[in-house]
């Protein structure tokens, strides 16, 4: 899969999040995931399902195969249908959409504790999750600024976020989101003469 951000468009994110810190005591951390889980247990069903099905219509056909040669069939049709089903679009067409739902808000929930995003001195951090074969957004603010933007807030920049990637234009919409958070914690949180980087800039990759 292209990733949605190209290295010059990583590279421009990192430059303007380290343009917008310099004007707040606040922290923001950009993830880009391949996707949000493996979705193994879809993969499994599907292919076992198929592959059974396939190896009983080659028995209906051919009755006189031996058994044996069926269960070979069926065994190397599970490997290659679960590979295939392990490519994105596929992928995206057997998950339900509210598992994928479910597991991006969780795997969010885990980066946000796992990158340290809840450690800043004034609970001011802020992760943006982009998930790749999902195609949703993430976006969670640690105690300090999530109570002073509020739920509505939160909701309209994931909202545009989604139709900028969805018009293919993923570096523009992030770019908006993240002017707009720079405001809102510059406004909250005030740059201090002490203030260090307790956060990366630069955009994290992980599958």
């Amino acid at each position: 899969m292209n990733r949605i951000l190209s290295v010059v468009d990583r590279q421009a994110i990192a430059d303007l999040v380290s343009e917008v810190e310099r004007n707040t005591a606040g922290e923001l951390v950009t993830v880009v995931l391949r996707r949000s889980a493996s979705y193994a247990a879809y993969r499994i069903g599907w292919a076992t399902g198929l592959a059974w099905l396939l190896t009983a219509v080659v028995h209906l056909v051919f009755p006189d195969l031996p058994g044996l040669e069926l269960v070979g069939a069926e065994v190397v049709l599970f490997g290659v249908l679960y590979t295939v089903l392990g490519y994105a679009p596929i992928l995206r067409s057997i998950v339900p959409r509210h598992a994928r739902q479910s597991a991006t808000a969780d795997r969010a929930k885990r980066l946000f504790l796992e990158l340290g995003v809840t450690e800043t001195r004034d609970r001011s951090g802020v992760l943006i999750v982009l998930s790749e074969l999902e195609r949703r957004v993430e976006i969670l603010g640690d105690r300090g600024i999530h109570e002073h933007l509020g739920a509505e807030a939160w909701n309209l920049l994931v909202v545009g976020l989604v139709a900028s990637i969805r018009e293919g234009r993923a570096v523009e919409g992030l770019r908006r989101v993240i002017e707009q958070l720079g405001r809102e914690l510059a406004a909250r949180f005030p740059p201090r003469p002490d203030d260090t980087n307790e956060l990366p800039n630069q955009v994290m990759i992980e599958d």
